[in-house]
Parts: structure tokens; sequence; C-alpha cells
């Protein structure tokens, strides 16, 4: 695959060395094949994690003439998130597969009958990825709606998962 995840952390720590100043060439990556460099580096520009500058000759492919980091890729770099995550909206992200499975274990466990369950669980397994969000987000809704005496509940779940 021409996407490769060491060499773009490698690309993005080189040019976060040298931040804010924009990194001319890449000397300890030499023996990357130069396309797989360039569509990297390119990836990571249309990720907004780099700026490059493009520079062709006539009768030659384009080529970066300098690249920095940017501020949401010295972000992503950081252990803590950087300014993104203390400013940014959190956003919790569920696996469409870790859904579904938690959705058909609720339909197993219910009193429907086995055929029902059974049809139920097919069209959870067909759902695509938009319907599955969808239904996630209407199973989630239900929940707190049917959660009784929810501030209690909230209270009492709190201090078990700060641990």
């Amino acid at each position: 695959m021409i996407l490769d995840r060491d060499l773009q952390l490698t690309m993005l720590r080189a040019m976060a060395d040298v931040y804010p100043e924009q990194l001319r060439n890449f000397p300890h990556i030499e023996s990357v094949d130069r396309a797989k460099f360039f569509a990297n580096l390119q990836y990571l520009c249309e990720h907004d994690l780099v700026d490059a500058t493009w520079s062709r000759e006539i009768g030659s492919k384009a080529h970066a003439a300098g690249s920095r980091i940017t501020a949401k890729g010295m972000d992503f770099l950081a252990d803590d998130g950087g300014l993104s995550a203390i400013l940014g909206v959190v956003t919790i992200r569920f696996h469409e597969d870790t859904v579904k499975a938690l959705l058909i274990d609720r339909v197993d466990k219910s009193d429907a009958s086995p055929s029902v369950r059974s049809k139920l669980v097919e069209q959870i397994k067909a759902l695509p990825a938009e319907a599955t969000k969808a239904l996630t987000l209407e199973a989630i809704k239900a929940g707190l709606a049917n959660v009784p005496e929810f501030l209690t509940w909230v209270q009492s779940v709190l201090p078990a998962i700060r641990t």
C-alpha cells in the first residue's frame, strides 16, 4: 500500500523538530520510494497536518520544495492532544462492528421469540454505516429516556467510571 503510517509519523516528527521552520529535505528517509514519499506528504497535507510548497519543472513531476508541520500536526503528535484537545469538541467513536454486537447482544437477551430475534439479528448485521449510526443515536436517546431517576443514576455511575 502506498500510504504508510510509519513513514507519515517519521515525516511529521522530522518537521516537528524544526517547527515553525520549513523542512526542505528528509535526509533520514532517503531510501523511501519518491512516489510513496510524495503520496504520503500529500495525504498529510489533505488532512491539514502539513503545509507543503509544491514545485514543478517543465517535463517533470511535481515535488515538494519545502514542507512545514501545522499546529494541527503538532497537536496530533502531542501525547495530550495539544491545544486541540483543550479547545476542541470531544469525539467519542464507536466502531460499527462494536455497535452491532451490542445491539445483537441486546436482541439475543430479549423475550422475543427465536424467529423474531433471528430476523432482527440479520437485519442489524445488514445495516449500512449510516443506518447503524442513526439506530445508535435512537438507542442512546431511548436508553436515557428510560433510566429511572436519571440524576441518581448518573451520580451513582460517575464515581465508578472515574477510577
